[in-house]
């Protein structure tokens, strides 16, 4: 029989995205059922031990992942592999393995503190990526803003808790204001072009709406607000985070009408 010239259908790229999104939500799912694996190894006496054992061999995994996406990311910068719409390229396989190796590193060094704030982490990662590759980009730049000013307020909370960081509560106010201020003239720069950049030596058009720099301009300066509000009226925290996620869900809803 003559073999068919037929070849197999390219992926497209709502495909490919829907699958991109899909397996990070997967991934970020089953990193959480493992962490809650761990942690439960971790918290009793008799089994100490193995959730270490653990820890170990799962590091060890993240360090493996690391030189393979290296290995994949050097062939595909060669041309030897194609990692156009493949889920299992370089980029992703180094990206999952830095994220396994950070975790893993902080668990056996700081015992299980650090796997409570990554049950929140790897959710919220899940969801920016969902929001990257299905809203528009300057919602996606405010979700950022927003959720770097709630993370800021929460760090001067825990911050002035203790008199020995309170350091901390202040050093987080001057983060805000610096990346106010970077985002603001960025956004003046991108105004002036138009919304376009040069980009690996191609011109790339960001697709804001006509709103988006009034929305990126007034995101920053509520945020450090806020921030502020909280380092200097600690007490108003709920009220600040409160008001910072009411602006959020509004502007989802503003957005989410958009797509319709």
């Amino acid at each position: 029989m003559a073999k068919s010239n037929v070849g197999k259908k390219p992926i497209s790229e709502e495909e490919y995205t829907t699958n991109k999104v899909l397996t990070v939500f997967s991934v970020c799912l089953l990193g959480v059922l493992v962490l809650m694996v761990v942690q439960r190894l971790l918290d009793y006496t008799n089994t100490w031990s193995t959730g270490m054992l653990v820890s170990r061999i799962l590091l060890g995994i993240g360090v493996l992942g690391l030189i393979c996406g290296v290995v994949l990311l050097a062939r595909e910068i060669a041309g030897k592999r194609q990692a156009v719409r493949r889920i299992l390229c370089g980029r992703n396989v180094l990206i999952a393995s830095i994220v396994l190796v950070l975790a893993m590193a902080a668990v056996l060094y700081l015992g299980t503190g650090p796997i409570k704030v990554l049950y929140v982490v790897l959710p919220v990662l899940a969801v920016y990526y969902l929001v990257y590759h299905s809203y528009a980009k300057e919602f996606f730049l405010i979700a950022v803003d927003t959720g770097v000013g709630i993370g800021l307020m929460w760090l001067i909370h825990r911050a002035l808790d203790t008199t020995n960081y309170v350091w901390v509560a202040y050093a987080s106010l001057i983060a805000a204001i610096v990346l106010t201020v970077a985002q603001l003239i960025a956004v003046g720069i991108l105004r002036g072009k138009n919304g376009k950049i040069m980009y690996r030596g191609k011109k790339k058009d960001m697709q804001f709406s006509r709103n988006a720099y009034t929305m990126l301009t007034i995101t920053p300066v509520l945020m450090a607000v806020l921030v502020a509000a909280v380092l200097f009226a600690p007490t108003h925290i709920l009220i600040a985070m409160g008001v910072a996620a009411a602006y959020l869900f509004i502007t989802a809803v503003y957005y989410t009408v958009k797509l319709m």
